[in-house]
């Protein structure tokens, strides 16, 4: 029996200082006073309530939580200035890794959190996966960047999977969950729970539940969602089994945590006398479905495509006007 606990935050957002408001005249473009005033209050938050993890705890067993996407709130910064925002990025990064890294140590528990983080020239929205050690033992770069990120984001090049000691995890962050191919490929490399920190759902309300109760259920996976409290409906952050079922989900509650214990060795399993399992020899689901795809058939979906396209300078003045004008909003 492979037992993990899994925990997700449904953390909500502190709102915004007015002196932080990009595109306000009295903006104050201080980096230290911003990780001081907006992003260290923000990570006070999510470690407070990662603490409520002991209260849920098996000493037998792993433990490991997930919290929401941009836990730094740099999400509010991404029209400033490119140069500005680099500087943001490598500064908060800096934070968040010490914060979560002594998180994980001192809880005895993996913790993997999503924020933006720059390497090699470049800014990353990533989830990082810390181990009990207090080290990163695998970190993932979001990989389908909706329009609004890609002024400053960068999009990642691999589908990775994280093997831990429990079990091998997968992390899809926001919206990547609404293409169907990503979870796809994490499913067939093995991947036994996908991770998906998110401000939201990307579909909104039921639906977007319907969409991670079937990516669960097509892969034959676990599903751990830690969905931002705000956003595209409040709730609602869950544990997902790889029947679709949600075993727990956080309601439509403010900064809570919700937990749940489950075991990867429990397999999806149909009777041993249903016609499928006895004609194809595999009673269990996740180890009968590679004999049965097709992926002769589906070249095109890897064929060649236009990328979309990355906003310059121009772009982005004309973005920041019309937002100023109240032509289009920014929330």
């Amino acid at each position: 029996m492979r037992k993990v606990i899994l925990h997700a935050l449904q953390s909500g957002d502190l709102g915004l200082d007015p002196r932080f408001e990009s595109l306000s005249e009295n903006f104050t473009a201080d980096p230290a006073l911003i990780m001081k005033e907006h992003v260290m209050p923000r990570l006070d938050l999510i470690t407070g309530l990662l603490k409520e993890c002991d209260s849920y705890r098996d000493p037998k067993n792993p433990s490991l939580a997930l919290t929401t996407e941009d836990i730094s709130g740099l999400g509010w910064f991404l029209l400033t200035e490119r140069s500005f925002f680099d500087e943001l990025t490598v500064l908060s990064a800096q934070i968040v890794e010490e914060r979560i890294s002594k998180q994980a140590k001192e809880q005895d528990m993996y913790i993997a959190a999503c924020y933006n983080k720059r390497t090699d020239g470049n800014n990353y929205n990533v989830t990082s996966v810390f181990g009990p050690d207090g080290q990163i033992h695998g970190e993932y770069r979001k990989t389908h960047i909706p329009p609004n990120e890609l002024w400053q984001v960068t999009d990642g090049e691999a589908m990775n999977t994280i093997e831990l000691d429990f079990g091998k995890i997968g992390v899809l962050i926001c919206y990547d969950i609404m293409f169907p191919e990503a979870a796809s490929v994490l499913g067939a490399a093995g991947t036994e729970i996908i991770l998906h920190p998110t401000a939201g759902y990307g579909w909104y309300n039921s639906i977007g539940e319907a969409t991670l109760r079937a990516r669960a259920n097509d892969n034959s996976l676990y599903i751990l969602t830690a969905k931002s409290y705000v956003y595209n409906a409040a709730g609602k952050s869950s544990v997902i089994d790889p029947w679709g079922q949600v075993l727990v989900d956080a309601g439509f509650y403010k900064n809570v945590i919700v937990s749940k214990e489950i075991d990867l060795d429990i397999p999806k399993t149909q009777p041993e006398w249903f016609y499928q399992s006895q004609m194809s020899g595999h009673a269990e689901i996740k180890k009968r479905t590679p004999f049965e795809r097709r992926p002769d058939l589906y070249n095109s979906l890897s064929a060649p495509a236009e990328r979309q396209k990355i906003p310059d300078d121009k772009d982005r003045a004309i973005l920041r006007d019309k937002i100023k004008q109240g032509k289009c909003r920014w929330e």
